[in-house]
């Protein structure tokens, strides 16, 4: 009988529901390195110490490995050093294995067992080809990288991108799963409900680099400016927080349409998006997917994505929401306009287009990603 092993750095609150539902058709258990407490999920952009308002280790097996490191961390390599792994792989007497992701030291370590063993070995991963990475950098991993992702079977590969990425460093299309991004829409599934008659666009993330807030802000004033009429009429929500929070709000002084209501926990955020009409999604390239969208998309709002995140490709379809050129203010700020102007059909669109992304980029597309994966290899 099959027994799919899963690695993952810590429990993270997007994928516990999902092991949840793979666990009602596989044997499964899943292998973590580290639980990372509220000060340390505080350091990783958020700037305030919390803990996730879900349950992440009820539901499906798991265990936590032996982790070495000084300080366990899943921001660098051997922040996840766990010299054990193979051993708790053969007591678990895994047939398969999946890694979330491969740039950890458990994830080389699992990858050396199942190679020595004979075990077949999957990796998921959401990266994508990087147009401003530095000429060394695509060098290196162009000769580097096919060498190493020859080592594993199969790659359950997230979305368009994704693939895209896998194919350009030669792994073969015969090796690839789709594997799709996805949420658990029951639990974001929440009726829609107004507390204004304005227009509510919402952006929700960190506030990093990477994230560009201040993109949201600066097309949102353009917006205003152009169309003083709208100012009675719509609004901006950021929801989050982080070390650029302040010099965000800076930029918005002043601008009474823009609200920040802080970092707001899994059950609150569900509220925040009943009460939206259009995500905003402005994230440069390190963006390998964006999560908020299938989060919105449940709700059943439209988002308008930078080309530069992954999830762009694969979910938006112009009827659904629009992408705009990254770092292209006046690209992203029409946008805005576009969708402000839809009319009810137009709407409707985007409600049916919604409903069939939500028919693919969910928890079972990706268990029987899993049971291809035991099934074939």
């Amino acid at each position: 009988m099959s027994k799919l092993a899963i690695l993952l750095s810590h429990p993270v609150q997007y994928y516990s529901p999902l092991f949840v539902e793979a666990a009602k058709q596989l044997e499964l258990k899943v292998f973590y390195a580290f639980q990372p407490n509220a000060q340390q999920q505080g350091k990783e952009g958020f700037g305030n110490a919390f803990e996730w308002d879900l349950d992440l280790l009820s539901g499906y097996e798991y265990e936590f490995v032996d982790n070495v490191a000084k300080s366990p961390s899943s921001a660098y390599y051997a922040g996840c050093d766990t010299p054990s792994i193979g051993k708790r792989l053969t007591a678990f007497r895994a047939t398969h294995v999946i890694t979330f992701g491969w740039y950890l030291k458990m994830h080389r370590q699992a990858l050396r067992h199942c190679k020595t063993n004979g075990i077949p070995i999957a990796v998921r991963g959401d990266s994508q080809l990087d147009p401003q990475l530095p000429f060394w950098k695509k060098f290196l991993k162009k000769l580097y990288y096919p060498f190493f992702l020859e080592k594993y079977d199969a790659f359950l590969s997230v979305g368009k991108r994704n693939k895209a990425y896998l194919m350009h460093y030669g792994v073969p299309d015969k090796k690839i799963i789709f594997s799709p991004h996805a949420i658990d829409q029951d639990f974001w599934k929440m009726e829609r409900k107004h507390s204004t008659e304005k227009f509510r666009f919402i952006w929700v993330a960190k506030f990093i680099s990477k994230k560009q807030p201040l993109d949201a802000i600066h097309a949102f004033k353009v917006l205003l400016d152009q169309h003083p009429e709208l100012k009675e009429r719509v609004e901006l929500l950021l929801v989050g927080s982080g070390p650029l929070l302040k010099e965000t709000k800076e930029k918005a002084r002043n601008v009474a349409q823009i609200l920040f209501p802080g970092f707001k926990n899994q059950s609150e955020l569900r509220a925040e998006y009943a009460k939206a009409d259009c995500l905003l999604l402005t994230s440069d390239y390190g963006e390998t997917w964006g999560l908020v969208v299938n989060e919105g998309f449940s709700v059943g709002i439209p988002a308008i994505v930078s080309k530069a995140c992954g999830c762009s490709a694969d979910l938006i379809d112009g009827r659904n929401g629009k992408t705009y050129n990254y770092d292209d203010i006046d690209s992203l700020t029409n946008q805005m306009k576009t969708i402000l102007n839809w009319n009810i059909e137009e709407i409707q669109q985007a409600k049916n287009s919604i409903k069939q992304k939500n028919e693919v980029y969910n928890f079972t597309s990706i268990v029987k990603s899993f049971n291809r994966f035991v099934e074939e290899f």
